[in-house]
């Protein structure tokens, strides 16, 4: 889980980018090239092994082809009767392996691979041969009658009957080489002896560290190719990831004005598409919530909006505490002012009396001309509701006091002077008791109220300011749910009757 885009510090709020928080192996596009390029890449490994090697055998196969169609072509070039009949220290041999060395020599000459030519002729003992003639480009040769093991050359051996090539290189006495060989036959068709065709092992290595660099060049192309298919495809996936990241956690943060505008035609286009419709949406109803908020309480509007659903008529009955305050002196004063100055007037009373409400979580149900009506405890349920109704009318008379002493020198106030009234003063009634609250109207029309006998008991308190010269008056249910320090500070004013109920009212002053 991921924590908020914000984080608050000693009361600072500090942004975070939301992409600091994940480590770069969690990252989204990362993995994905990792994951895409990784298996791109060990595939075009094993394509260049597999290329790699199927070059060599390639190339061995054709080296191994043309040695056998070499040993054979001067096998058949050499006259096996007049070897058979020459012994290896006969004069005559002496001419006949000077002329085929100097054949040999030519042969090599032309073919820059092969690196020497030999006849080799039997003994008594099968594995046991002799040199009759060798030709060797560089090193050393061997000489007529040289003794030759060939125990361990099955090939070789089997050069004596037919055309046969080694399948992988040897190494003897004379190094390390890949071998030909054919027999000479003599016109009745005895073997009389073996020709061979040695390459060096340089031309082998030679083979194979060609088929290294082409392979390795391939690869190396393929993984430039590859890598940058891949940083694309990460910043095709990354760009529209971290703004859409970005978006989101402005929205966290309350931004609703922040949109993606993304031009694409695949998925992410889609997704920002509606990204930006959701957006406009939540901009749309959180201006709904504020602009409702402006005519019903904050609470009232996030409640009825939160549910998903229309709101319904209907209510629950709850204990809450009702505040009915009002202006004293009020026709007088707006008998003195204009209309346009005592909605003014008004409306710098309601602001600072309002915010005062929301301070203690109340919730004003509405404002009856100079009248307000507050409940505490609903819609949204707190504890303390008859404590915070009582600290906040003490408040609301102290900011009233200010906004007097702010109005002395404004010319509206001297006219309220002249007709008897020194200053703004507000009357305050608090009960708390049951009511039902929910909304009330028809289907077509309704607004959140509260209704009970509690209501009336609040503003019948508030009236009865008037006969006691008092500005707050509470009953005796509000004064056994406050702390002490509250019930200290009040002044009994024994028991009275309110108007359109039977039952008395134990009212307190503070």
């Amino acid at each position: 889980m991921f924590k908020s885009g914000l984080r608050s510090d000693v009361g600072v709020n500090v942004t975070i980018n939301p992409l600091d928080q994940l480590r770069a192996w969690q990252r989204f596009h990362i993995r994905l090239t990792a994951l895409y390029g990784g298996t791109v890449l060990l595939t075009l490994v094993l394509m260049a092994y597999a290329f790699y090697w199927l070059g060599v055998s390639a190339e061995l196969q054709a080296l191994q082809r043309r040695l056998l169609a070499t040993a054979t072509s001067l096998a058949h070039s050499i006259n096996a009767d007049e070897l058979s009949a020459l012994p290896v220290d006969d004069i005559r041999s002496a001419r006949l392996q000077a002329e085929l060395l100097l054949r040999f020599k030519q042969v090599a000459t032309e073919d820059p691979d092969v690196e020497s030519i030999y006849i080799l002729t039997p003994t008594a003992e099968p594995t046991k041969l002799r040199f009759f003639v060798d030709y060797v480009k560089q090193g050393e040769a061997g000489k007529p009658g040289d003794a030759y093991e060939a125990s361990e050359l099955p090939i070789l051996l089997k050069g004596f009957v037919t055309a046969a090539v080694e399948n992988e290189p040897y190494k003897d006495d004379f190094g390390l080489t890949l071998s030909g060989y054919a027999p000479l036959l003599t016109t009745a068709g005895k073997s009389i002896g073996v020709l061979g065709l040695d390459v060096a092992a340089d031309r082998i290595t030679f083979i194979k560290q060609r088929a290294f660099a082409i392979s390795a060049s391939l690869f190396a192309v393929a993984v430039l190719l590859v890598g940058i298919a891949s940083l694309l495809v990460a910043r095709n996936v990354r760009d529209p990831l971290t703004r859409l990241i970005n978006a989101t956690a402005a929205i966290a943060r309350g931004d609703l004005t922040i949109r993606l505008k993304l031009q694409r035609n695949d998925e992410f286009g889609l997704l920002a598409t509606h990204f930006d419709y959701m957006t406009t949406e939540l901009q749309q109803r959180e201006m709904i919530r504020a602009t409702f908020g402006r005519y019903v309480s904050e609470d009232v509007a996030r409640t009825l909006l939160s549910g998903g659903n229309a709101p319904t008529l209907g209510g629950e009955e709850r204990i809450v505490t009702i505040l009915f305050c009002d202006l004293r002196g009020y026709t007088t004063i707006s008998e003195q002012l204009s209309p346009g100055q005592v909605v003014e007037l008004l409306n710098l009373y309601f602001s600072a009396m309002n915010a005062i409400v929301d301070e203690h979580r109340g919730c004003i149900i509405e404002f009856l001309g100079d009248a307000i009506l507050a409940v505490f405890g609903a819609p949204i349920y707190v504890q303390d509701h008859s404590e915070r109704a009582l600290r906040c009318a003490l408040m609301m008379r102290e900011r009233l006091s200010q906004l007097n002493a702010e109005w002395d020198d404004s010319p509206q106030a001297q006219r309220w002077w002249k007709r008897g009234v020194s200053k703004l003063e507000a009357r305050m009634g608090i009960h708390t008791g049951p009511v039902v609250a929910g909304n009330l109207g028809s289907p077509e029309r309704m607004k959140y109220a509260v209704i009970g006998d509690s209501v009336n008991i609040a503003a019948r308190l508030e009236e009865l300011n008037k006969e006691l010269n008092t500005s707050i008056l509470i009953s005796d249910e509000v004064r056994a749910r406050v702390p002490q320090d509250l019930q200290i500070a009040m002044r009994p004013h024994g028991e009275h009757k309110v108007k359109g109920r039977l039952q008395v009212v134990n009212v307190y002053a503070i």
